[in-house]
């Protein structure tokens, strides 16, 4: 309760108290050690930040590990897209010159346009601001279940367009 009404010394306190376990958590999902402290610290900056949403009936820890969960999941598709991002960059950079890295651009921006405006936006979104589904549906005025099948089927699109380019 202390901590809704803006205790940052509760908030410490219930920090140094989870803090471990929130790591380990976090750990078991990504396996990497860096990556589990930026989803600990992101899931502790969520749970704070949301707080006034939990339901008296939900314990802090549980509130914190749902926060963890999405953090790890979060962490793990950012880990995913910078590789992907990493792989495509190093063929640019070893084997084209800057013609070939505006055209590689002009094609990606190319296969973005090929989608619906509403598909667009939400990879766009999702991918590129990072935001969450269910940030994106409030923000777009959806369902979270629009969003999820607008992302699917604009991935399967752009992966088709892979093929072909």
């Amino acid at each position: 309760m202390r901590c809704l009404h803006g205790d940052e010394d509760a908030f410490a306190e219930l920090f140094r108290r989870h803090e471990g376990r929130a790591l380990r958590l976090a750990y078991a999902f990504l396996g990497d050690r860096a990556a589990a402290e930026d989803a600990k610290q992101e899931a502790f900056f969520n749970a704070f930040r949301t707080l006034p949403r939990m339901h008296d009936d939900v314990a802090f820890s549980s509130w914190l590990h749902r926060n963890v969960v999405w953090a790890a999941r979060m962490q793990s598709r950012r880990a995913h897209w910078r590789r992907e991002f990493a792989g495509r960059t190093r063929e640019v950079e070893t084997g084209q010159n800057e013609f070939d890295q505006q055209e590689l651009r002009a094609t990606a921006v190319a296969a973005l346009q090929s989608l619906s405006a509403g598909a667009r936006e939400a990879v766009v979104l999702r991918y590129y601001l990072d935001l969450s589904e269910a940030e994106i549906a409030r923000l777009l005025g959806c369902r979270p279940g629009t969003v999820k099948s607008r992302i699917s089927r604009a991935l399967r699109r752009l992966r088709e367009l892979g093929d072909v380019c």
